[in-house]
């Protein structure tokens, strides 16, 4: 399939558009048609069409707003939105919280350590606990976790496995100060898939300084090791960040990633994801994602709602992470 990974990248964007009909068909025949919405509440958002729900789905953050590896395109300030629980009994305690106030669930996640992952050991017992006492999905973003730990995370019987795919190890030293081979996430997506873990890989398009490096190398990985679901978002720029005042790729850039997703895997739950830039830019995104036959779309705009009107395609919202769209796929296939 690399030749239309090959040709969803290099083709002047004029050519791709006798695709989009091609994308959308795949949408119809393997998935009903049927676009998801996705609004947790990681961060606050409403619509004409939606109501917000501040204790739905939020994030945790193990290391509150410490991580060591300081990427530049985050810098850590993607952490100052998560609720802080740097001990196992805070991370207990919130869950609870969530739980006795009708939430849906959360995502656990944190700044990295030196070696690239979310240090994550000290408080999987206790989100096995959780998932024991409580009917919460809980998914969590680990990093490049070491292959030992694996085996205690089937443990917690958590709902997914987050993992950010980069396909270029010149992003990895520069962008992400981080000395790994792109091997590393081969081993690691081999490894969960072998113990048939729930991954969601994320491609963030752009990351190498807004420009495109590695993300078709990242797909073509991806693809090799059946994820339950596949989630595209695409660098923005944060204040304060060195990366503030990087241009994003355009939304014509970030189709081209989502579109050679669909080809390539067709069968799977595609989200375009809750990180992207804002505005006008969000909004033709947007409309590109359903051209492309996503599954989903996390925040939506209220263009998004407006198309899927005007096309015909039939919308459901969940206000939890789109990363399990995967579960929600499979409970409505078997309400048909």
């Amino acid at each position: 399939m690399m030749h239309i990974l090959d040709y969803c990248f290099h083709q002047p964007f004029t050519n791709l558009k006798h695709l989009f009909n091609k994308a959308s068909e795949i949408l119809k025949r393997n998935f009903n048609g049927k676009i998801f919405f996705y609004i947790p509440s990681m961060v606050r958002y409403e619509t004409n069409y939606y109501k917000f729900n501040k204790r739905a789905f939020p994030a945790i953050s193990v290391t509150g707003k410490k991580c060591l590896l300081n990427c530049d395109h985050c810098g850590g300030k993607l952490l100052e939105s998560m609720i802080p629980a740097e001990k196992p009994e805070e991370v207990y305690d919130i869950l609870r919280k969530i739980y006795e106030n009708g939430g849906k669930g959360c995502l656990i996640s944190g700044g990295c350590n030196l070696e690239g992952y979310v240090p994550l050991e000290p408080f999987l017992p206790i989100i096995a606990r959780a998932k024991r006492e409580m009917d919460l999905e809980i998914v969590m973003h680990t990093g490049l976790i070491p292959l030992e730990m694996i085996n205690v995370l089937i443990d917690t019987n958590v709902d997914a496995i987050l993992l950010d795919i980069i396909g270029s190890e010149l992003t990895l030293k520069k962008v992400c100060h981080l000395e790994k081979k792109i091997e590393a996430f081969e081993s690691l997506l081999k490894a969960l898939n072998n113990k048939r873990l729930s991954v969601v890989p994320h491609i963030v398009v752009g990351m190498h300084y807004g420009k495109m490096l590695g993300e078709l190398i990242a797909l073509d990985l991806i693809s090799r090791y059946k994820p339950a679901a596949v989630v595209i978002v695409a660098f923005m720029p944060i204040e304060s960040t060195k990366m503030a005042n990087i241009q994003p790729p355009s939304p014509q850039d970030i189709s081209r990633v989502m579109l050679a997703a669909r080809f390539l895997l067709p069968s799977t739950p595609i989200v375009l994801g809750c990180a992207r830039p804002r505005g006008n830019h969000r909004i033709t995104t947007d409309a590109l994602a359903i051209k492309c036959g996503l599954n989903g779309i996390a925040y939506p705009t209220e263009a998004a709602f407006i198309i899927c009107e005007n096309l015909g395609y039939n919308t459901v919202i969940f206000d939890k992470c789109c990363s399990l769209i995967w579960k929600d796929i499979t409970k409505l296939s078997h309400k048909i």
